[in-house]
C-alpha cells in the first residue's frame, strides 16, 4: 500500500513539474497576453476555455467581462485546472485619447547640437603647398564640432567667420568635438589660403561640414487642446545613420510640386518646396525612433476631419482594409486604400508594428506605392487612428512598415505617458568647406 501511495505521490510531483516546465508553451499556445490596455467602459473578455480559469486580486473567478469602469491597473491570475498558477494578466484602464489625424505635408528644419565633420581635406597655401591642419590635429570624419575657442556652433556659415575673426598668426585654435561618448579638445592651426585668386587670405581648417537636415515629411496627428503634434514616424538621422540631437527645430507648411515614381530598388519621393522664413507651424522638442514631436504654434493646421478620432491600442489593430491620408499635389490631403497584412504582437513600444500594402489603384498609378515624404502619413482603421507609415520596402514599394499610434501618442506626452527608449535620412545634404 505504501509503495502504491509513493508511486502516486511521485507521479503527481512529476506531473506538477512537467506542467510548470511547460508554462511558457501554454501561455504562447493559448495566446494569453501579459498586459492589456482598455478605455473606461470598453468590453473586455479573454474568453479562455477550461482547463484555464481567471481569478481577480480578491481570489474570485472571472467568468465574463473584466471590470473596466474605473481608471487604474488590476492584476488577474490565470490558473491551470483552477489551482496551478500559469501567468498573470495586467489590465490597465486608461483615459480615451482623441486626436486629429494629420496627412499635411510639412517642411522639417532642424539645427543639431554642433556640426558633423563629413570629410577632411587639404588647404593649399599662397605658395601652392598642401597642408592638412585638421587631420594633423587629430580630427576625424564623423566628429561633431561643438565649439571653437568656447563659441558654440549651430550653422556652417558661422565657422568660417569665427575662424577668421579669432585666428592669430602662428597660433592654433582650441576646437571641442564629440566622438562617440567622448568629448575631446584639440588644437588646430588654421592655414591661410587664397582660393580663386582672392587678394585677402582666408584661413581654413581643412574640414567639410554637413548642413543640418532639412526635408519634406508628413504630419501624423495633433491634439487641438494641448497643441502637441507627432510627425515622420521615424528618427531624423545624419548622413552616417546616427540619430541627430536636435538643439533647435521647427516644422513649416510644405507644398508638393511633383512626384518621382517609385520602383523596385529605387524608392520614389515627393518633390516639395517650402520657405524656411515663413510662419512656423510648430517647434520640435523630441526626435525619437517613433518620429519627431513638439508643440504647435500659431494657426492650427487644416485637417481632413471635422472631429478628433480615438487612438487605437496596439492590440486593437487587425489584419484587413485601412486608409492612409497624405498629399500628392499642392496642399490637399487625400484618402487612399491600403491593406494591413501583418500585425506584430507588441505590448511594449517597438518599431515596425505592422506591414501595410497599398491597394489603391490611383496611388499605385501615380506613385508606385509608398514613397519618401510619405513617412508619417496616418493610418486609420474602423474610425480609429492605428498608426503611421514609417519605411518603404525598397524591393517592393507597394509595401511598407507602420508604427502603432499608441506608442506615438505616448511619446508626444498624451494619454498614459510611458518611457520609450530612444532611420531614414533626409535627402539633399549640403556640405561646407572650412
Amino acid at each position: 500500500m505504501r509503495k502504491v501511495l509513493l508511486r502516486v505521490g511521485l507521479t503527481l510531483i512529476l506531473a506538477c513539474l512537467l506542467a510548470l516546465a511547460t508554462v511558457p508553451y501554454w501561455v504562447q499556445a493559448v495566446g494569453i497576453p501579459g498586459e492589456l490596455k482598455v478605455f473606461p467602459g470598453m468590453e473586455l473578455s479573454l474568453d479562455l476555455k477550461p482547463p484555464f480559469r481567471i481569478h481577480d486580486q480578491a481570489g474570485s473567478e472571472v467568468t465574463g467581462l473584466f471590470d473596466t469602469e474605473s481608471l487604474g491597473t488590476s492584476v488577474y491570475r490565470v490558473n491551470l485546472f483552477g489551482w496551478l498558477p500559469l501567468t498573470e494578466v495586467v489590465v490597465d484602464v486608461v483615459p480615451l485619447v482623441r486626436v486629429f489625424p494629420g496627412g499635411q505635408s510639412i517642411g522639417v528644419l532642424v539645427s543639431s547640437e554642433g556640426l558633423m565633420i563629413a570629410e577632411l581635406g587639404a588647404v593649399v597655401d599662397a605658395d601652392g603647398v598642401e597642408h592638412f591642419p585638421a587631420r594633423d590635429a587629430g580630427l576625424q570624419p564623423g566628429d561633431i564640432l561643438l565649439s571653437i575657442e568656447g563659441h558654440t556652433l549651430r550653422r556652417p556659415e558661422q565657422v568660417s567667420q569665427l575662424i577668421n575673426s579669432l585666428v592669430q598668426e602662428g597660433k592654433g585654435l582650441n576646437v571641442v568635438v564629440r566622438r562617440g561618448n567622448r568629448t575631446l579638445t584639440l588644437n588646430v592651426k588654421p592655414v591661410a589660403s587664397r582660393p580663386f585668386g582672392q587678394q585677402t587670405p582666408t584661413y581654413l581648417l581643412g574640414i567639410f561640414l554637413e548642413d543640418p537636415a532639412a526635408g519634406v515629411g508628413t504630419m501624423s496627428f495633433y491634439d487641438e487642446g494641448t497643441g502637441r503634434f507627432g510627425a515622420l514616424g521615424h528618427t531624423i538621422t545624419d548622413s552616417r545613420g546616427r540619430p541627430m540631437t536636435i538643439a533647435k527645430g521647427s516644422i513649416v507648411e510644405a507644398t508638393i510640386d511633383s512626384i518621382r515614381y517609385g520602383s523596385k530598388g529605387s524608392p520614389g519621393e515627393k518633390v516639395g518646396f517650402f520657405n524656411g522664413d515663413q510662419d512656423v507651424m510648430g517647434i520640435i522638442d523630441s526626435n525619437t525612433s517613433f518620429g519627431i514631436f513638439g508643440q504647435l504654434e500659431g494657426i492650427v493646421p487644416q485637417s481632413a476631419f471635422n472631429e478628433p478620432v480615438p487612438v487605437a491600442f496596439a492590440h486593437q489593430v487587425r489584419l484587413g482594409p485601412a486608409d492612409i491620408y497624405t498629399v500628392l499635389q499642392g496642399n490637399r490631403i487625400e484618402r487612399f486604400s491600403v491593406e494591413i497584412v501583418k500585425v506584430a504582437n507588441q505590448t511594449r513600444p517597438g518599431e515596425k508594428g505592422m506591414v501595410i500594402e497599398v491597394t489603391d489603384e490611383r496611388l499605385l498609378r501615380e506613385t508606385g506605392g509608398i514613397i519618401q515624404g510619405m513617412s508619417g502619413s496616418p493610418i486609420l482603421q474602423n474610425g480609429m487612428l492605428v498608426g503611421a507609415i514609417t519605411h518603404v520596402f525598397v524591393n517592393n514599394p507597394t509595401k511598407g512598415y507602420g508604427s502603432f499610434a499608441e506608442w506615438m501618442v505616448y511619446e508626444a506626452g498624451l494619454g498614459q505617458v510611458q518611457e520609450i527608449p530612444a532611420k531614414q535620412s533626409f535627402r539633399g545634404k549640403v556640405f561646407f568647406y572650412m
